[in-house]
């Protein structure tokens, strides 16, 4: 991590500031599709950075890290789009530096998971198409230190995210039932190996403590740039189950704070209730009068964009939540046994075992945390989040 150590980032820098924020942040948005013509819509949506060549510098080797959530297609929008990969890669190794494309998936990672996934996820052909390595994180870790973080003050990350010279995110638009959104913070998440992940569920239960962990992964980890394909984005039941939505837009920016606020208002979210840009706001590292830049197409609100389901929990003061927990909060479950293949995902996932496979997955509701990465896991979108009785009764109501 020799050069990422002296980059800061704009989040980074406002995070060891003295508590007023400065200046917004840009964040680049332009109409795209995929297919011809999308490696000139990337160029123009960096070019308000100063192009490729002010981000990266000859001889770097460069992290890109995408989503690859589980192995799927990429028409179902569950990981970053192949196409929009390859044209980051081509720009990178153009701007000469050396790129390498790493994630963790959810759940248990062995080799032959892994390599289904980038395999299926078209990814695996386009490294192999643009000769550039894929590298496997998940029984190689090194521990990233966050001494300014909130929540936790060191994580377990792929050391090869550590030993690269900048670390380049590219994802995709998702909606996601813990964050409300898969952003440039949330993406992140996915530098920590395997179950780790899922066990940081277990301290930080509440959203608001989430989303706090992940801010303190971010603003220690440092990306030096983002972009966030939104051409086809996905709606509805996300990270994992969700719908896939054509939106048309891809964003770029320095600044994931600033670029999460600014995927919020595309989509029509209020800002504040995507609960890494309320952490973002409480800890005075966004202003949320005027949280970013634009540069640019127009960034539109899709007012018809289907936000995932949300629960009581939300309209709760934060001390209410534990004692009201299985009253008002979404609980996951199988809700269509018949695409169940008991592949196990869900139960070798679950931080707190509270998954067991009899044959079905059956549910322990008190040892739940309500984390939902077997919903996100699950290959089939078998297990979704169901709202307790009392709120679906309360909901006829209205």
């Amino acid at each position: 991590m020799r050069e990422r150590e002296t980059v800061a980032s704009p989040a980074a820098a406002r995070a060891a500031g003295a508590g007023r924020p400065p200046g917004p942040s840009l964040v680049s948005h332009v109409l795209a599709r995929h297919g011809a013509g999308l490696d000139k819509s990337l160029e123009r949506l960096v070019e308000p950075f100063g192009g490729w060549s002010a981000l990266v510098t000859p001889g770097e080797r460069v992290a890109v890290k995408i989503n690859l959530l589980r192995a799927a297609p990429p028409e179902k929008a569950v990981t970053t789009h192949p196409e929009t990969l390859g044209c980051v890669l081509r720009a990178l190794k153009a701007a000469g530096a050396e790129p390498f494309v790493a994630d963790s998936p959810g759940g248990p990672n062995g080799p032959a998971k892994v390599a289904r996934a980038y395999k299926i996820s078209g990814i695996a052909d386009v490294c192999a198409t643009e000769d550039v390595q894929i590298v496997d994180i998940e029984d190689d870790p090194a521990v990233l230190r966050a001494p300014e973080g909130r929540l936790y003050r060191s994580f377990p990350v792929g050391k090869a995210f550590l030993d690269a010279d900048a670390v380049v995110q590219v994802g995709v638009l998702k909606t996601h039932q813990l964050m409300r959104l898969t952003g440039g913070v949330k993406l992140t998440y996915g530098v920590i190996p395997g179950l780790a992940k899922a066990h940081l569920h277990v301290k930080a239960q509440r959203r608001a403590d989430f989303a706090d962990m992940l801010l303190d992964l971010h603003l220690a980890l440092q990306p030096r740039f983002t972009i966030i394909d939104g051409i086809v984005a996905m709606e509805g039941q996300g990270p994992g189950s969700g719908t896939p939505r054509d939106l048309g837009s891809l964003f770029a920016a320095r600044d994931c704070l600033a670029l999460d606020a600014a995927l919020a208002d595309r989509t029509a979210h209020e800002r504040d209730s995507v609960h890494t840009i309320a952490a973002s706001i409480r800890r005075g590292l966004l202003d949320p009068a005027q949280p970013y830049l634009p540069a640019g197409d127009p960034i539109e609100p899709e007012h018809d964009f289907k936000p995932v389901r949300r629960d009581m929990q939300e309209l709760l003061p934060s001390s209410l939540h534990r004692l009201a927990r299985n009253l008002i909060t979404a609980r996951p479950r199988l809700v269509d046994p018949d695409a169940c293949i008991r592949c196990n995902e869900c139960a070798a996932i679950c931080p707190t075992r509270a998954i067991a496979m009899d044959p079905l997955p059956d549910y322990d509701d008190d040892a739940c945390v309500r984390c939902y990465a077997c919903t996100e896991v699950c290959p089939t979108a078998a297990i979704d989040a169901v709202s307790p009785l009392l709120v679906r009764l309360l909901g006829r109501r209205r």
